[in-house]
């Protein structure tokens, strides 16, 4: 027994020394985690001082950041996944379920097919609306503006949803509701999720990986080949086309095929899946190209450089309308200068406006509203129109909402706008380019916080017999211009 305890002893002592020379001298390379984190400051004795000692907060603060720095940290947090991978089904990579049969999702896309993400009828038909006022107005100018709906891992494998997120139950999500929309207006659209799931049934391969996020890469070409039909049709010429040259299968994912599988970082690699890997042939490479410019998310990611640049004599990338590809990763990024945006587009020959399931409750990433006033330059939005804009764009404020919605079991469009008049109300007086309207915005929300002068305002609504929301609006334009009256 006495033998037993020394060996553990000894095999302890091992580890620390072996952990420690790996810290400060690092012979073993490890291969980097996946993801997005944060590293603290490296542990270092110069924190140290008598009082720190004896405040304790040294103590604290070192083995803080010593865990972030410990020898193999790398390799423990790997075996340490995989452990609950491979014994309970847990992942943790923050935002990625695992569904049936092992099926991986980014959790967004199945809040957007459920409909819990659907931002509602009013908010949607603005941004539409003035899509298509923006679309008929660089036809004017013969630019065609073509809206593309993605496809959606959610929409296309519901199946696989994990059944605590009761996709049975589902509701109008966005992109329903866009598409419809969208058909009543006459807006120039493709529907890429529609053919996705057309295509579904009868393709020999996946067209959506099952460890990863996006189309799969032999999914890709189907998505071009589409484009290219629709551009040709916009334009009504031919430009520069693909065939499929070679399919190389594989049961190991490649590429963005395993963008979600790299998220987990885990020790082993994940049950083989089927990938098939397309070489591509560029056909007619003579015909005309047009400078093009692309508002899209990283769905575009797989068709910028193997397909973009052969078919189009110019092509501006601007990923998520905000950032300028390929910078779009640099630290700080470079970000998409917006003066001017009339002349900018009128600079191109094609517009392709491209957004993914999982992205439409950000309402084109403001695209429509900053292209409407490029063309209507005297047209001015509320301050609190732009911080609902803010919320639904803001990955971690949208998701506050929605849990808000759930819990007080509200429409989310609901909880948007109360969450925007809270922080328009308290932040009034430091925002800068307010207007008329917004004064009196600013004014309808003193009164509703004040119940008195609210109960006034309802009963004069009753003896009116008009609305209370219009005579909110009447009481406060009074008030705002007695308050102008006064010396």
């Amino acid at each position: 027994m006495r033998t037993f305890k020394k060996i553990i002893l000894l095999f302890i002592l091992g580890a620390l020394i072996v952990s420690s020379l790996q810290f400060r001298l690092k012979p073993i390379h490890e291969t980097p985690l996946k993801g997005y984190y944060r590293l603290g400051e490296a542990p270092s004795l110069k924190l140290f001082t008598w009082k720190r000692w004896f405040s304790g907060f040294f103590q604290e603060e070192y083995s803080t950041r010593l865990n972030d720095y410990v020898g193999f940290r790398k390799t423990l947090i790997r075996i340490s996944n995989q452990y609950d991978y491979s014994f309970y089904g847990i992942i943790h990579a923050n935002g990625f379920v695992q569904g049936r049969n092992r099926y991986l999702f980014e959790e967004d896309y199945i809040h957007e097919y459920t409909g819990d993400y659907f931002i509602g009828k009013a908010a949607i038909d603005r941004k539409m609306f003035r899509l298509k006022n923006v679309q008929d107005s660089l036809e004017a100018h013969h630019i065609p503006l073509l809206v593309v709906f993605e496809p959606g891992k959610a929409s296309f494998y519901p199946e696989y949803i994990p059944s605590r997120f009761h996709p049975e139950r589902k509701t109008l999500s966005n992109y329903e509701y866009c598409l419809q929309l969208s058909q009543q207006l006459g807006l120039s659209v493709i529907d890429m999720n529609r053919y996705f799931l057309k295509l579904k049934d009868t393709s020999r391969y996946p067209l959506f990986p099952r460890y990863g996020m996006h189309w799969s890469l032999y999914g890709v070409p189907f998505a071009v080949d589409t484009l290219v039909k629709s551009i040709k049709k916009a334009k009504g010429t031919g430009i520069p086309e693909f065939r499929i040259q070679q399919l190389t299968p594989s049961q190991t994912p490649l590429g963005t095929d395993n963008d979600i599988g790299e998220l987990l970082n885990l020790a082993c690699p994940l049950k083989s899946a089927l990938g098939v890997y397309p070489k591509m042939k560029t056909v007619h490479p003579e015909s005309k190209k047009f400078s093009v410019l692309v508002i899209a998310d990283s769905y575009y990611l797989n068709i910028v450089e193997d397909y973009g640049k052969k078919m189009f004599v110019k092509q501006d990338y601007w990923y998520y309308n905000n950032k300028l590809y390929p910078y779009q990763n640099n630290s700080p990024p470079t970000y998409v200068d917006k003066s001017g945006l009339f002349e900018k587009l009128k600079n191109y020959d094609l517009i392709l406006l491209m957004v993914s399931e999982i992205n439409l409750h950000c309402g084109f990433w403001n695209f429509a509203d900053e292209a409407y006033h490029a063309f209507h330059p005297g047209a001015k939005d509320l301050l609190l129109y732009d911080i609902e804009n803010q919320i639904r764009n803001d990955r971690e404020w949208f998701r506050s909402t929605v849990n808000k919605a759930r819990l007080q079991q509200k429409p989310l469009e609901q909880i948007i706008r109360s969450d925007a008049e809270y922080t328009f109300y308290n932040n009034y007086s430091n925002l800068q380019g307010k207007t008329y309207w917004d004064t009196i915005e600013y004014i309808t929300l003193n009164i509703k916080n004040n119940a008195d002068w609210l109960a006034s305002v309802i009963k004069k609504a009753e003896d009116r017999n008009v609305t209370v929301d219009s005579m909110l609006i009447i009481d406060a334009v009074y008030s705002y211009k007695q308050s102008k009256k006064k010396p």
